[in-house]
């Protein structure tokens, strides 16, 4: 605790520090919630530099990003903005980040009082909602030049780099996981051609190049208590991409009925009704902003993202699980076996996702 009083008071902020404890459920960073003595709390986050090579860097994206869209927000005369984008604050040297002893880079934010997310989306309502918060967010940025922001995890959503890391960490794995891992190889697999038509799209500049941030999961937006979307938060990835990315991680989120931690696969299903209503809310918000090819080949984005999210948490559960923390030692193989379902259910649906998409 003394620690994190000490990280605390390098910043330029109001209060003085009571505690810090930890907050949410995030795989990479440390995340906590600090209480002062007064009406306003924050949030204290190490960020990750095993995941994050170029901190000062991240840390600048998401400046950059923020200071966007708190202006467009002035300009539109937006009410209470403060609860509509995240606040960081400075050190006494002007930095938006610190660096302790260790070499650790810590950020301080406002944490938005009153707000709450969804790890589990429960109803039609609030899938809606999510498509609204999230078309908001791609809204907000549109304006927004995506040659000014680094790539904070170059490659993060290339396919031809995910299936060599998957290639390479099979053939080095243990007997017992690869033999556990035999059934999802071989249906992944299946995809391995088909998965470099968006990257190839990309790369030849026929999809164009935006701001995205990559992350694009249901828990990653704030809602008031009315449930009434407030901000997209978790902007570490916030780099050059496209909408696919995006729409098709929000959908794999927001769309999975038991969510990706779940142990009975029984319980995985892929939720049109979710599909349908997050998807109206998001064209709602940003349908203006694409192009027609990106409407006619967003639907596979989701798959896209099951895809890739699935071979990253096999690659993890065959190279020893050093990149996302388990519980249990069947963990990252469990939560690649519920994106394959997921995946599979995206598969039967794929032609009516598309014709909804389209008929936006």
């Amino acid at each position: 605790m003394d620690k994190l009083k000490r990280i605390y008071d390098t910043f330029v902020s109001s209060g003085r520090f009571i505690s810090a404890t930890p907050y949410g459920s995030g795989h990479i960073n440390d995340t906590y919630l600090v209480k002062v003595d007064e009406d306003v709390e924050y949030i204290l986050q190490r960020i990750n530099d095993n995941v994050f090579k170029d901190i000062p860097k991240l840390v600048r994206n998401k400046e950059l990003v923020c200071g966007h869209i708190r202006n467009r927000l002035i300009r539109h005369k937006v009410s209470d903005i403060t609860r509509k984008y995240i606040t960081y604050f400075y050190t006494d040297k002007g930095n938006a980040y610190y660096k302790d002893y260790e070499g650790n880079y810590w950020t301080l934010s406002l944490f938005i009082k009153g707000s709450k997310s969804y790890d589990v989306i429960p109803n039609s309502q609030i899938a809606y909602q999510v498509g609204i918060g999230f078309g908001e967010f791609e809204n907000r940025i549109s304006d927004f030049d995506s040659k000014l922001l680094i790539e904070t995890i170059p490659l993060f959503h290339n396919v031809p780099r995910r299936q060599r890391e998957l290639k390479e960490a099979l053939s080095k794995a243990r007997p017992d996981r690869i033999e556990a891992s035999k059934e999802l190889l071989e249906y992944l697999k299946k995809f391995d051609n088909k998965m470099l038509e968006l990257q190839q799209m990309k790369d030849e500049g026929i999809l164009p190049l935006r701001v995205t941030h990559n992350d694009m999961k249901a828990n990653n937006l704030l809602f008031d208590h009315n449930d009434h979307p407030l901000c997209v938060i978790d902007l570490d990835t916030v780099m050059p991409g496209i909408v696919h990315y995006d729409f098709g991680d929000a959908i794999r989120s927001a769309c999975n009925t038991a969510g990706e931690e779940t142990r009975d696969l029984d319980e995985v299903h892929f939720n049109m009704d979710y599909f349908e209503a997050f998807t109206a809310g998001f064209m709602e918000k940003a349908k203006h902003l694409l192009t027609l090819k990106e409407k006619k080949t967003l639907a596979q984005g989701c798959t896209l993202m099951t895809y890739l999210q699935a071979v990253r948490f096999l690659t993890d559960y065959l190279d020893g699980d050093h990149y996302y923390p388990i519980t249990y030692p069947e963990h990252n193989l469990q939560r690649a076996k519920v994106q394959v379902k997921l995946l599979q259910d995206m598969e039967r649906q794929f032609d009516k996702m598309n014709q909804f998409i389209l008929n936006q």
